[in-house]
C-alpha cells in the first residue's frame, strides 16, 4: 500500500525538502535553480492517479510497517506527524461514507481527476502531493495573504543556519521547490474545490526568488493589488542581477550586484536594510553596492525594518519609487488601511506557522 501525503503534511515535507537540498546562493541568484530538471515535479517520478492507497489508519500502519521503517524514518526527519499531538494529512480517493478523521490522521478525499504530476514518488510506499498541488490544498487552510506568503516561500530560497557551509565560505540557501509559472499553470488545470479560485488568484500575484521572510513581506505589501491590501506597485522583480560597467564594478568591488526589489524597464531599485546587515563589513558592502548602482544611473531607495513595519513610512518609500518607475501608484487612504493591516497580519500568521 502507498501513503499519499497532502495539505499541511505535504507542505511540511516540501519545507524540509528545500532545506535538505540546499543550493549555493550564487546558483539561486542566477535563476538556474528554476529549470525544470531541478524542480521535484519534473526531476522525480510522478503520478496523477492513486495506486493502492492506504485509506484507513490501520492501512497506514501496515504501509509504514511494510517498508522496513524507511517511510517512518523519513517522516520523522521531516517532522511530519511526530509526537502524541502530531497529525498525518493523507489524500484518498472519494468514497461515500468514508471516515475523514481518525486519531492523529486526517483524510482528505479527492473526487476530481487530477492534472499530470500531482503526486511525487519519494520512496517506495510514499507519495507526496506535488508542490503545485500542495499550494492548491493550502488554499483551504490559509487566508489569501497567508497563501501568497506560502507561495513565495515555495518559490524562494530562504536562508539556512549561518553555520551551514559545506563548501567552506560558500553561502547556501534553501532550494525552491516550484516556480510562479508552474503554480499558475497547475492552478488553471486543477478542477477541485476548497479554495481553487483563491489559489488561482494568488498564484498570479507571486514572484520568484524571495530570499527571506522580510523580502516576502516587502514584495507582498508593495506589489499585491489594493483589493488584497497591498500598494499595487506593479512590475518589479526580486533579487534581480545587474551587470556593472567597469567603473561601477570598481566601486562595488564585484562585477555584478543583486537588487532586492528592482522595477522592470526602469532604473529604480528598493534595497532592504535589515537586522541581518548590522555588522560593519556587511554595511560597507551594502553601501558600495548602492553607490555602484547610483553610478550606473539607478535611483536607489533604502528601506529599514522599522520603515517596513510602519504602514505610513513604508508607503512613503515605495510610492515615490514606484512613480519614478512610471507606475501610477497611489497612497493608501484611511479606507484602505484596515485591509492593509489585515494583509500584514495574515503574512505574519503564516510566518509564525499559526495555522
Amino acid at each position: 500500500m502507498n501513503i499519499y501525503l497532502s495539505h499541511i503534511s505535504a507542505w511540511q515535507f516540501w519545507i524540509w525538502w528545500s532545506k535538505a537540498n540546499a543550493i549555493p546562493l550564487g546558483f539561486f541568484h542566477s535563476g538556474d535553480c528554476f529549470t525544470r530538471d531541478r524542480l521535484p515535479s519534473f526531476s522525480l517520478p510522478t503520478a496523477s492517479v492513486f495506486k493502492n492507497p492506504a485509506c484507513t489508519k490501520r492501512e497506514i500502519k501496515q504501509a509504514l510497517d511494510a517498508h522496513g521503517q524507511k517511510v517512518r524514518a523519513l517522516l520523522v526527519r521531516a517532522g511530519i506527524g511526530v509526537g502524541s499531538e502530531g497529525c498525518l494529512h493523507v489524500c484518498v480517493p472519494y468514497a461515500p461514507g468514508r471516515r475523514c478523521a481518525e486519531k492523529n490522521v486526517q483524510f482528505h478525499q479527492v473526487s476530481c481527476a487530477l492534472p499530470r504530476r500531482s503526486f511525487v514518488s519519494i520512496i517506495d510506499g510514499l507519495y507526496v502531493a506535488s508542490p503545485e498541488l500542495t499550494f492548491m490544498q493550502m488554499a483551504s487552510v490559509l487566508e489569501e495573504g497567508s497563501l501568497c506568503a506560502c507561495g513565495m516561500e515555495l518559490t524562494g530560497g530562504y536562508p539556512l543556519d549561518a553555520d551551514y557551509q559545506p563548501d567552506g565560505e560558500v553561502v547556501y540557501v534553501r532550494a525552491p521547490v516550484t516556480s510562479q509559472t508552474l503554480l499558475a499553470a497547475y492552478a488553471d488545470r486543477y478542477q477541485g474545490r476548497g479554495g481553487t479560485n483563491k489559489a488561482r488568484r494568488a498564484a498570479r500575484q507571486l514572484r520568484d526568488k524571495s530570499a527571506s521572510v522580510k523580502e516576502t513581506e516587502l514584495a507582498l505589501l508593495a506589489l499585491l493589488p489594493r483589493r488584497y491590501g497591498g500598494l499595487g506597485a506593479k512590475g518589479a522583480l526580486l533579487n534581480d542581477v545587474v551587470t556593472l560597467s567597469p567603473e561601477a564594478a570598481t566601486i562595488a568591488r564585484q562585477k555584478k550586484v543583486v537588487c532586492d526589489l528592482k522595477f522592470k524597464n526602469a532604473n529604480v531599485v528598493v534595497e532592504y536594510d535589515g537586522a541581518s546587515h548590522s555588522d560593519a563589513e556587511a554595511r560597507t558592502t551594502d553601501s558600495r553596492r548602492r553607490d555602484a548602482l547610483r553610478a550606473e544611473g539607478y535611483e536607489v531607495a533604502t528601506l529599514t525594518n522599522a520603515q517596513l513595519q510602519n504602514p505610513e513610512e513604508f508607503q512613503a518609500i515605495i510610492v515615490p519609487a514606484s512613480r519614478k518607475a512610471g507606475k501610477r501608484t497611489r497612497y493608501l487612504s484611511e479606507r484602505d488601511m484596515p485591509r492593509h493591516r489585515a494583509l500584514r497580519a495574515q503574512i505574519a500568521r503564516y510566518h509564525a506557522r499559526t495555522f
